[in-house]
């Protein structure tokens, strides 16, 4: 009965019949009396792909990591790099990164960078609010019946921003003409060091923005390095901070000014 189960167990249907029981009452009204039909009908029905065995689910993904991990809420598009194994970009064989929330889940535009790592655009409108995501990649053949293989997740949040940006004080407070480098102390709220959300300090002078090098300390402290080559000469100008996204030169706040003098000697 096994052997027969398995010459006539697939499943291709004509007008509601399998091809095995097309096949079996074909058998039995020639060969056979009509009780063995009948003998066989109830035996071969049983015949399912469960007596074959059922196929086996796909493998789960490894382990995954993502960079950045964050970002701020009005964000522009974010590129996340994904690091695990096994990722593959053949037509059947496709690793895609999903971004789940509450149950919805977006596929995410992705590029194999190479079997351990791939890149995945966050697009903005999925950023409009403070939210956590689990990101996942999903490998297998989007076209077929097999259940796609999933990694494990990984969240991924969007913050709001870190409350009012401000700026209280400098210090020092000014600086003599012909200065070498310069270390200042900035003082005030809302400072942050997220991969898409950082704090520089912007030196302001005869209207040009000088975006200085800076050092994040705390949410209330940043330090800030005046170069030479602005304090060349007398000079007055102002120091605030702004926050965002350095990588995509997206500002998101802007603090009030403190007046910063470079003086003559």
């Amino acid at each position: 009965m096994e052997s027969v189960c398995m010459i006539l167990n697939f499943q291709s249907k004509i007008f509601g019949l399998t091809w095995r029981l097309f096949a079996l009452c074909f058998l039995c009204t020639t060969i056979f009396p009509a009780f063995v039909c009948l003998v066989l009908l109830f035996g071969i029905s049983g015949c399912s792909s469960a007596s074959m065995g059922p196929s086996s689910p796909p493998p789960k993904s490894p382990n995954i990591s993502i960079s950045p991990t964050s970002a701020v809420v009005g964000s522009v598009d974010v590129t996340l790099t994904v690091t695990g194994s096994a990722f593959s970009n053949a037509p059947h064989n496709l690793s895609a990164v999903v971004f789940s929330v509450n149950g919805s889940d977006t596929k995410l535009a992705t590029t194999l960078i190479s079997s351990t790592q791939l890149t995945a655009i966050v697009p903005a409108n999925l950023m409009v609010n403070p939210v956590t995501a689990e990101i996942f990649v999903e490998t297998g053949d989007p076209m077929g019946s097999i259940p796609l293989a999933k990694s494990d997740e990984v969240a991924f949040s969007v913050k709001a921003t870190s409350g009012a940006l401000t700026t209280s004080s400098v210090s020092p407070a000014s600086a003599l003409a012909g200065s070498p480098d310069l270390t200042i102390t900035v003082t005030g709220t809302g400072f942050v060091d997220e991969t898409h959300d950082k704090t520089f300090v912007v030196f302001v002078a005869n209207g040009t923005a000088n975006y200085l090098t800076t050092t994040f300390v705390n949410s209330t402290q940043v330090t800030a390095v005046i170069p030479a080559a602005l304090m060349a000469s007398p000079i007055s100008g102002n120091i605030h901070v702004e926050t965002g996204d350095p990588l995509a030169s997206f500002t998101s706040s802007t603090s009030n000014s403190i007046p910063f003098n470079v003086k003559s000697q």
